[in-house]
């Protein structure tokens, strides 16, 4: 089993971006609130313009096996908080704590960038995205309902929120 590498995704890696967000949302379009048919529609100005926020991926040798964004906030009385987005990890690669390195990958970033408070929201029949967010200290603090359509079915969204610690 090879070690796997967590690292900050830069412009010119807009196609890691691209091709890991469109596979995510195209296998899993259930897990999402983002639709595939809005997502591959953007150039690659509009990938290399996602980049201006921090997005981390996993990576097993070369390959993007996983991916985490964080969304900044930066109004005058919300610049302490940042939303995390797009967490995604392979299904061949789940069970090997890669969803657990992004999280902190993010809380990392956020700490040594000011952030006291993270914040994510996630469709309430993804039980395992649920249970990764509880154990790494994320609490339920409100519901959506009927947050999305997808098929013809409503999905109702949990909001979490977690306190970003000072020392690692």
């Amino acid at each position: 089993m090879s070690e796997i590498t967590i690292r900050q995704l830069k412009s010119d890696d807009f196609a890691i971006l691209r091709d890991i967000r469109l596979e995510a949302l195209q296998l899993h379009p259930e897990a999402y609130s983002s639709a595939y048919e809005d997502w591959i529609k953007f150039s690659e100005a509009d990938w290399r313009a996602k980049l201006n926020a921090p997005v981390f991926a996993a990576f097993d040798r070369d390959k993007a096996v996983g991916l985490i964004g964080l969304w900044p906030q930066d109004g005058a009385r919300t610049s302490h908080r940042a939303i995390v987005v797009m967490v995604y990890v392979k299904s061949e690669m789940r069970g090997r704590n890669i969803g657990q390195k992004l999280m902190q990958a993010v809380e990392v970033y956020a700490r040594d960038n000011g952030f006291s408070q993270l914040e994510l929201s996630v469709l309430a029949e993804n039980k395992s995205a649920l249970q990764l967010y509880l154990r790494e200290g994320y609490t339920e603090f409100g519901r959506r309902p009927n947050w999305i359509s997808l098929n013809g079915e409503m999905y109702d969204e949990v909001m979490m929120v977690r306190p970003v610690t000072l020392n690692a």
